[in-house]
Order: structure tokens, then sequence, then C-alpha cells
């Protein structure tokens, strides 16, 4: 019971920290260009995962997959670019909820990439999980935007992560996995640096760096839980950043979440809980 008590609490805080890295990136995005808020934040994750790779001795990047690594690295790159796009374009609290369908689908991708089998359990998971997503992005409808697509690509590059990341761990290590994403997204962010770079003020710089540090804390944190806890227990508090960036987006910038966000949100959260829970139940 305490381990478990330890893996919520665990998973909560990974949630706020990176739900307080996307109040920063909606902070950013209104006053500089999407690809500088990139740039720093691979930046200072670069910084940080330099000093993993010091901390755990160069032998910890040393891989036996490279391409599985450059899947996993550009696919997470491809997804936190779509995700910023769609925080400044989009309701944080509608960005995030579209982008939660990633777990979901994961699982269905798993069936022709990792030959796993369905059930009709997860099926009908499945298929709530995207009911949910159609109720948020309305299509066919003139409240139908082009820019709500931004999330649903950002899912799609995080299930392929998910994917890559089950065939990594059981050889590789965290740091080679943080570290060859760092500079993926460096390198990402130094080809499409902006033309129309703004030179930050102390405290839009300070916003800027701490993007990699709290984005670190919250998968360091999220690592944890699943070290301390059962996914089963944990996963449905991963959703808690509905939550948090559905407070600080009214606090902060005074976004009030639709109807259609709330109910669609809650349909997404129901069928990923469910989902983690039979693949924990099958295995």
């Amino acid at each position: 019971m305490n381990k478990n008590l330890l893996g919520i609490l665990l998973m909560t805080l990974g949630m706020l920290s990176l739900s307080i890295n996307d109040i920063i990136y909606k902070n950013l995005t209104m006053n500089f260009p999407v690809w500088e808020a990139v740039f720093f934040r691979a930046f200072s994750g670069s910084i940080i995962s330099l000093y993993l790779v010091y901390h755990s001795g160069i032998n910890s990047i040393k891989t036996k997959k490279p391409v599985r690594h450059f899947v996993r690295a550009f696919s997470a790159v491809g997804c936190v670019v779509l995700y910023i796009f769609g925080i400044k374009y989009l309701l944080l609290s509608e960005n995030i909820a579209i982008a939660h369908s990633a777990p979901i689908i994961a699982a269905l991708l798993a069936v022709p990439i990792l030959g796993e089998k369905i059930g009709i359990h997860r099926i009908l998971a499945i298929i709530i999980g995207f009911v949910g997503v159609l109720v948020i992005i309305k299509p066919g409808t003139d409240l139908f935007q082009l820019k709500s697509l931004l999330p649903i690509g950002s899912a799609l590059f995080m299930a392929s992560v998910y994917l890559t990341t089950r065939s990594l761990m059981n050889t590789e290590s965290s740091t080679s996995i943080v570290f060859y994403y760092s500079f993926a997204l460096l390198f990402t962010s130094l080809i499409f640096f902006p033309s129309d770079f703004v030179i930050p003020d102390t405290f839009n710089l300070i916003l800027a760096l701490s993007l990699g540090i709290m984005g670190s804390m919250g998968h360091y944190f999220m690592s944890q839980a699943a070290r301390h806890a059962d996914v089963a227990v944990t996963s449905p508090f991963e959703y808690s950043s509905f939550i948090f960036v559905g407070l600080m987006g009214y606090f902060f910038f005074y976004e009030i979440p639709s109807n259609s966000v709330i109910i669609g949100g809650i349909l997404i959260i129901i069928s990923g809980v469910y989902v983690a829970y039979r693949e924990r139940k099958v295995s």
C-alpha cells in the first residue's frame, strides 16, 4: 500500500511538472516563434542529458539498436514539435485532451507492428477513445479546424515512441534514450532555427531554459512512479494533467474548456485507463 501511494504521488508530481511546462510553452509562444521555444527546450535538455552521461559513464550511451534509437528519437521530436504548435493555436485543455489519445493509438498499432493480439475489451476501449477525440475536434461541422489535427499528429508520433521504447528498454539504458532524443531535438531545432529569433529578456530566458528542467523532472517522476507501483494503480493519475492544465489555463490565460472538450476528455480518460489495465492484466 505504501509503495502504491508513493507511486501515485510520483505520477502526480510528474504530471504537475509537465503541466507547468505547458503553461511556460503557452506563454513563450505568445511572444516568441515556436521554433525558438523548441530550441530552448532542446538546448536545456541537452545540457541535462550530458550531465546524465557524465554521471552514468560513457558506456551508458553505447547501443546495440541504433536504428530503433533513431526512430524513437525523431518520433519524440515530431511529438514534441506538433504538441507545442498545438499549444500555440488551441486551448491548452483541448490540446492535451487530444494528445492523450496516444496510448489508445499505440494499443491499436501494437497489433500490426508488434504482433500483439487484441481482444473485444481493448477494441471497445479504443473505440470509446476515438469517439472522445471526434467529440472534441467535431469533424464535418463548422466548428472543425485544421489546427485540431496538430495534437492528433503529436499523439501518432507519441504512439511510435511508446512502441519503440518497449523494444529498447530490455537492453538500453534510460540515459541513452534521453541522450539521443535530446540531441535529435537540438539538431532539428537548429535546422528550423527561426530567422525572426527574438532575444528574450532575463525573465523569459529563465522561463525558456526551465523547459528542459521541468520536462526532465516530469519524466523522472513518471519513471520512478512506474518503478514503485503497478501501472494499473498509477495510470489513472496520469490524467491529473487535465486538472492541472485546466486550472492553470484558466488562471493564467482565462481559458474555459467547452463542454465538448470536457466530455471528449472524459471518454479518452476512461479509454486510456482501461487500455492500461487490460495490457497489465494480459502481461
